[in-house]
């Protein structure tokens, strides 16, 4: 073999070698795929769905899978979606929503949805419409906590078929048009006013009541009193009528003398009084003093 020959077979090895070395080394990394830690790849084989895979390292049979979708896993929002909504008292008002999903479920949202954005878009405007139909406009104002958890009850089992977990879904606005707002003026004016006016109605009832309460209790209080005074009058009635009848009338007959004696002096002692007329018995008086003191 002449030298030529010797050297073209070794060059000729050598480029197989070499293309065998490269064959291998493109198959071990077309075998190996790098899952970022907020994504999930997609595998489909031979066209089909195979698996998915998470986080980290993974190893794959090289040309027959294939990374089919590279599905991020962390939270979305979705915000600013408004639309306008019918109450049950039939009220037309806008509101805007907030919404924050991920996908837990990649082959779910890459093979059974083509656009998982405009999915959860239409699904809120679709389930805020049902929820928010079945509630008065007050309710909205008032009670929006219950209502958000409503929705995003509601959301999460309509997304779940997707492979969708809504974590949050919250009413950030409400709007009413220029009529509502004036007629729910209206309305809570009238409701201030009957509200006012049953105020008081009730404040002027209290009043009477009360006025005929203290009424009543001065009167209980007089019936008392009199009462009191019956029994006093009685029971000095009842002592009197016993001392006369133990012999004490005459000393009954010196008390009233006395006091009537008393009593004129304190006629005459006045200085208003200038001309005093007396009855024809009135010294009658002095003189049954005197005979009860002479008897004694």
């Amino acid at each position: 073999m002449e030298p030529f020959d010797a050297l073209s077979l070794f060059s000729r090895g050598d480029v197989v070698l070499g293309i065998v070395i490269v064959f291998i080394a493109i198959t071990v990394i077309l075998g190996v795929r790098i899952v970022p830690q907020s994504e999930q790849y997609v595998v489909t084989r031979l066209g089909k769905y195979h698996r998915t895979l998470a986080a980290g390292v993974n190893l794959v049979v090289p040309y027959l899978d294939q990374v089919h979708s590279k599905v991020s896993i962390a939270d979305q929002v979705v915000s600013d979606v408004r639309l306008d909504v019918v109450s049950r008292d039939n009220v037309v008002f806008t509101i805007e929503l907030l919404c924050v999903f991920r996908i837990v479920k990649a082959e779910f949202a890459v093979f059974r949805v083509s656009n998982v954005n405009e999915l959860v878009i239409g699904l809120i405007k679709s389930l805020v419409r049902a929820e928010l139909g079945k509630v008065e406009l007050d309710a909205v104002q008032q009670e929006r906590e219950s209502l958000n958890i409503a929705i995003r009850e509601a959301l999460e089992e309509a997304a779940d078929d997707y492979g969708i977990n809504i974590s949050r879904a919250e009413i950030t606005d409400v709007e009413l048009k220029q009529e509502t707002e004036r007629a729910m003026g209206e309305v809570l004016e009238a409701e201030r006013q009957r509200r006012a006016a049953i105020m008081r109605a009730e404040g002027e009832k209290r009043a009477v009541e009360l006025r005929a309460d203290a009424a009543l209790y001065e009167r209980q209080k007089e019936a008392e009193a009199l009462l009191v005074t019956a029994r006093a009058t009685a029971d000095s009635n009842r002592v009197i009528r016993e001392g006369m009848a133990d012999g004490g009338a005459e000393a009954a007959k010196f008390q009233i003398a006395e006091r009537q004696i008393e009593a004129f002096a304190k006629l005459a002692a006045s200085p208003n009084s200038k001309i005093i007329v007396l009855p024809g018995d009135a010294t009658d008086g002095l003189t049954r003093a005197a005979t009860i003191l002479a008897k004694d």
